[in-house]
């Protein structure tokens, strides 16, 4: 079972690089009419999309680093009272 899920992973992801490889790099290359063109969401989101997720990312790291050293100030507080 395990095997299964791991290629479907690997399949999904070489899938999905292809699929955002085609749409940024190869696209800009190709006639605006061909049909091509239809298989792809507008290039605004190529980019847009990658960086909302990092800064969604960056954030949550943030997030979470923070509450982190703050519980280790407050058990730190605690030892030396």
């Amino acid at each position: 079972m395990d095997l299964l899920v791991g290629l479907s992973l690997i399949a999904g992801s070489v899938m999905f690089g292809a699929y955002y490889t085609t749409w940024v790099i190869i696209l800009p290359f190709v006639d605006e009419d061909s049909f091509l063109q239809n298989f792809f969401p507008p290039k605004f989101f190529a980019v847009a999309t990658p960086l909302i997720i990092g800064v969604i990312g960056l954030t949550v790291i943030g997030i979470f680093a923070s509450i982190k050293m703050s519980w280790r100030r407050d058990a730190t507080k605690l030892k030396t009272s």
